[in-house]
C-alpha cells in the first residue's frame, strides 16, 4: 500500500495542469479579453474569472470565464441586452447557447476550451453590489493577494477528493463545496491533511469566518438556518456555503474520518461502479415497495435547471405519500442528462389497509363534537365513543401507492410549472418487467440503480 505522501504526490502529478496547458489556457484568455475590448458597447472592463485566475483549476478543466463588466448606472434591460450582446459576437458565427443564472449570460466553445462570457457590473465595493456575479472580481483579488503557490496545489488537491466523494459543485444536482469554498478552508486550515483532520472534527453548526466579520454567537444568529457557515471573505452579509446540503456536509466529514484512517487513491478517482447482475436486480425489483417513475428529459433545457425540477417533485412526492401514511423509505431523482430521468422511491410497502380509523374530538368538546359527525355520516364503521372520543372506520381513497401516484402524476401535470407539465403528461409508474427492460437498456441507470440498490457510501469499501 503506497504512503500517503506517494497518494498525494501521485494525485496531484494526475491533477496539476502542465505549464504547456496552463500557458494555452492564458494565452487562449488574453485573446478573448482582447477580443472583447476591440467591440464597441456599453461595457468598461473584461476580466478573467474563475479557478484558471487564481491558478487552482485541475488538468484538463479547460474551463475559461470572463466577465464583462458594465457601468452600475445601466439600467437592468439594458444590461441584459448589451451582455448578451457581447457574449454573442465574442463567439462570432461559432456554436453558442444563452444560459441562466440571476441573469442570462451566453457559454459555449472555442478551440476546444469551455466558454463563458458572464456580464456583471463595474462596482468599488461588494455593499454595491447589484448582482451576484459583481462578487466574482472580488474573489479573485482577494485569493490572488492570500494563496500561496504552494496553496494552489493544496486546492487542487481538495478539490479531487471531493469529486471524487461526490460533494464538489454548488449546482442543484449536487448542492456541495464550489471552488471557492475549497480555496477558502485551505487559507483556514492551511493545507489539504489539516483540512481533512479538521472537518473530520466539525460539528453541526460550523462556523468559518476568516476576515473575523461577526463574533461566532452573532453568526449562528445571522445564519441559523445553515448546518454550514463560511462567511464570504469579501462579503460579511453572506454565507458562501449556504448551497451545501446538511447532506454532503456530512458526507465530507465521514469521508475525511474514513481517508485518514485508511489513505487510499480510490478516493480521489473511485473505482466505476459496477453494475449489479440482472439476477440480482430482479430479487430488489420483486420488493413490493420499490417504485420506479420514468419521464423523458426536456429537450433544451439546461441540466441544472431540470436537476432543481425534478429534485423537487421527488421530494413532493415523497412527502404526499408520507401524508396518505405510506411509510417512505427513501427516494432518489435521477436524470442522465440527455434522454430519461427517474424518481425512484423505496417505500416499506405499497399497500396499507384498505380502511383506516380515524379519531375525533372529545365528546366533551360540543362544537368540534357536531363537526366531525357531521362530516362522516357514512364511515364504514360508526361513530362510536372509545374512551371518551368519537371514532370512525372509514375507507381510504388510494390504498395501493404506485395508484396515488399515478392520481398525483395527473393531478400535477395541471398544476405544476409548464416544463415539468409537459413531462408529468409523459411520466410512468414502470411494472417490474419495464424498471428491468431500463436496467438493460440503459448503462447510465444502471449505475444509478445500482449505487441506490446497494444503498451503501462508496468512501466506506476502499
Amino acid at each position: 500500500m503506497p504512503s500517503l505522501e506517494k497518494i498525494l504526490q501521485s494525485v496531484l502529478e494526475t491533477v496539476k495542469p502542465s505549464e504547456q496547458e496552463f500557458r494555452k489556457e492564458m494565452e487562449k484568455a488574453e485573446e478573448l479579453i482582447k477580443r472583447i475590448y476591440k467591440l464597441e458597447g456599453k461595457h468598461v472592463k473584461a476580466v478573467l474569472g474563475g479557478s484558471l485566475a487564481r491558478s487552482t483549476h485541475l488538468k484538463g478543466d479547460r474551463d475559461i470565464d470572463i466577465f464583462v463588466l458594465f457601468p452600475s448606472h445601466l439600467s437592468r434591460q439594458e444590461f441584459k441586452k448589451e451582455g448578451l450582446r457581447i457574449g454573442k459576437q465574442v463567439f462570432n458565427a461559432g456554436k453558442f447557447e444563452i444560459a441562466f443564472s440571476e441573469h442570462p449570460y451566453v457559454r459555449g466553445i472555442i478551440d476546444g476550451f469551455d466558454i463563458e462570457i458572464v456580464p456583471g457590473f463595474d462596482i468599488k465595493e461588494t455593499s454595491l453590489l447589484q448582482s451576484s456575479v459583481d462578487r466574482s472580481s472580488f474573489h479573485t483579488a482577494y485569493l490572488q493577494k492570500k494563496l500561496s503557490s504552494a496553496q494552489q496545489d493544496e486546492v487542487r488537491l481538495l478539490k479531487q477528493f471531493l469529486k471524487g466523494i461526490q460533494c464538489y459543485g454548488a449546482d442543484l444536482r449536487q448542492a456541495s463545496f464550489s471552488g471557492y469554498l475549497t480555496e477558502l478552508l485551505i487559507l483556514k486550515y492551511g493545507n489539504f491533511l489539516e483540512c481533512l483532520k479538521a472537518v473530520a472534527e466539525w460539528k453541526k453548526p460550523t462556523v468559518i469566518d476568516l476576515e473575523n466579520y461577526w463574533l461566532e454567537e452573532q453568526a449562528l444568529e445571522k445564519f441559523r438556518d445553515f448546518p454550514l457557515i463560511i462567511i464570504d471573505s469579501t462579503d460579511r452579509s453572506r454565507n458562501a456555503a449556504a448551497a451545501v446540503s446538511l447532506q454532503q456536509m456530512a458526507r465530507f466529514t465521514a469521508a475525511s474520518r474514513t481517508f485518514l484512517k485508511k489513505p487510499s487513491m480510490n478516493f480521489f478517482f473511485p473505482p466505476k461502479t459496477k453494475p449489479l447482475q440482472l439476477k440480482k436486480v430482479s430479487m430488489h425489483v420483486q420488493k413490493e415497495g420499490l417504485i420506479v417513475l420514468e419521464m423523458p428529459y426536456p429537450k433544451g433545457l439546461l441540466a441544472d435547471i431540470f436537476w432543481g425540477m425534478i429534485k423537487r417533485l421527488a421530494r413532493k412526492l415523497h412527502s404526499a405519500l408520507e401524508e396518505k401514511e405510506f411509510k417512505v423509505l427513501r427516494s432518489e431523482a435521477w436524470t442522465d442528462e440527455k434522454s430519461l430521468a427517474t424518481i425512484t422511491i423505496d417505500l416499506q410497502a405499497n399497500a396499507l389497509e384498505q380502511a383506516f380509523k380515524r379519531i375525533g374530538p372529545e365528546v366533551f368538546q360540543k362544537q368540534a363534537s357536531e363537526n366531525f359527525l357531521k362530516a362522516h355520516k357514512k364511515p364504514l364503521s360508526g361513530p362510536r365513543i372509545e374512551n371518551g372520543r368519537w371514532i370512525v372506520e372509514e375507507l381510504r381513497e388510494h390504498y395501493l401507492a404506485t395508484e396515488f401516484l399515478k392520481f398525483l402524476l395527473k393531478k400535477l401535470s395541471k398544476e405544476e410549472v409548464k416544463e415539468l407539465r409537459f413531462l408529468l403528461k409523459k411520466a410512468r409508474v414502470l411494472n417490474q418487467k419495464q424498471i428491468l427492460k431500463l436496467y438493460k437498456k440503459s448503462p447510465e441507470f444502471q449505475e444509478h440503480f445500482t449505487r441506490f440498490l446497494k444503498g451503501k457510501e462508496e468512501f466506506l469499501e476502499y
